[in-house]
């Protein structure tokens, strides 16, 4: 005996189980709800470039401006110099 008791050793010893039949192919589908998900997917992702594709033209556009770079670095510098002067002139 292995030490367990009886009642149990002797539900192990019963009939083994039956061999799980597999499924048939056409009970294997997958569904229209997965068809949803996919497609909601699908928009999630277009909207998502979409989006990306109009920053990169707002960043093209302001840099042909010149909002970035040491021009703009320069003039916010300067800005901020004469913002500075004109609150000592005040005082």
């Amino acid at each position: 005996m292995s030490g367990l008791p009886m009642t149990t050793q002797s539900l192990h010893t019963s009939q083994p189980a039956p061999e799980p039949t597999p499924p048939q192919d056409k009970d294997i589908v997958a569904g229209w709800t997965a068809f949803a998900i996919f497609i909601a997917l699908c928009v999630a992702v277009a909207l998502i470039g979409w989006s990306l594709l109009r920053q990169f033209k707002k960043v093209e556009k302001a840099k042909a401006e010149g909002v970035f770079g040491e021009e703009a670095k320069a003039e916010a510098i300067a800005t901020q110099a004469a913002k500075d002067e004109i609150k000592r002139a005040k005082r």
